[in-house]
């Protein structure tokens, strides 16, 4: 039963992220493969529908963690749920890149669904709007390449998992969403601080609509969802206002020296750049005048040309006199 909650399967290496599948993602897909999706949906309805929910969480998560890498942050493993995964991204923190990184995610499942839900028009003029009522597809199954029933599988899940990560609540994306945007006004302490409150009472509420409808994955969702914001609002609360905006200040700082630190290191690489360039141009104009000596000797080179290769060896000496230092 521990398993259910903590565990994980690990899947592979992609993109230098390692994606992980929660065990309640690998319980919901046997499940469903197992006993169905419900009346009027075949085996290869649960197919379909499973391989396509695997693969649009897999594409939420790299939403999130391209997302931090855009704005500066670190994003290295993804653990996929059944409606939706936990990116271990690692965004600036800041509210901007905060909410880019958090936003990233809903985004690809926009960009899917505008997508499908066109080809799903074009090919029959018609597009599911319930997200939470999945309704049979109204065309039989007529093979593994009907792109039709791969649109329907594709937007209709793609669509669920949209509207169910928008909810305002904390840690779904609407949740962290919500706090990143209060956050410039409200500071950091008081919006995670709501953030946690609103979770934890939007996962009482799922729980008991779970017992209510002896939806067992949901249950397991709102639980999980409930101790994820009783972690974090404990440790907001040990640290404090203060603690809180201190530890924000100096990773900001630390940021801010990073950013100096890189545009230095910057610098420095063009300007080692620049000056292999010089030496390379120097070196080749010095090979031409050495050519010009052995066909014609000494006397051929101009004032001009004397002076180029008497500026060469200087240039070799100064380079080699840093090295008999050292010797």
């Amino acid at each position: 039963m521990m398993w259910l909650l903590t565990g994980s399967l690990p899947l592979f290496t992609i993109f230098g992220i390692r994606v992980r599948a929660h065990a309640s993602l690998v319980l919901t897909i046997a499940l469903v493969l197992l006993l169905g999706l419900g009346p009027g949906f075949g085996w290869q309805d649960r197919v379909q529908s499973m391989s396509i929910l695997f693969l649009i969480v897999l594409l939420h998560e790299f939403g999130h963690c391209f997302a931090a890498r855009w704005v500066g942050g670190q994003a290295d493993e993804i653990v996929m749920h059944p409606l939706g995964g936990l990116a271990l991204a690692q965004a600036p923190r800041r509210p901007w890149p905060t909410f880019v990184t958090v936003a990233g995610g809903p985004a690809v499942n926009v960009v899917i669904c505008l997508i499908c839900g066109a080809i799903l028009y074009a090919l029959s003029g018609w597009v599911p709007w319930n997200p939470f009522g999945f309704t049979k597809p109204i065309r039989n199954f007529e093979g593994w390449l009907d792109v039709w029933r791969y649109s329907y599988w594709i937007y209709q899940i793609s669509f669920t998992l949209l509207i169910f990560n928008l909810l305002p609540i904390f840690p779904l994306d609407g949740g962290q969403m919500l706090q990143s945007i209060l956050w410039p006004k409200f500071g950091y302490y008081k919006s995670m601080n709501f953030a946690c409150v609103t979770g934890m009472i939007g996962a009482v509420l799922g729980g008991m609509v779970a017992l209510a409808t002896f939806n067992f994955m949901l249950a397991l969702l709102a639980y999980f969802g409930f101790m994820t914001c009783l972690s974090l609002r404990r440790q907001l609360l040990a640290a404090g206002p203060w603690g809180v905006e201190e530890d924000l200040a100096y990773q900001s700082a630390y940021e801010s020296q990073s950013r100096s630190n890189s545009n230095a290191s910057r610098r420095a690489h063009k300007k080692i750049q620049k000056q292999e360039q010089s030496e390379k141009a120097e070196q080749r104009r010095v090979d031409e005048i050495l050519a010009k000596v052995s066909a014609h000797g000494m006397q051929s080179l101009t004032w001009l040309e004397k002076r180029v290769l008497r500026k060469a060896t200087e240039h070799q000496r100064e380079r080699e006199t840093p090295r008999l230092r050292k010797r």
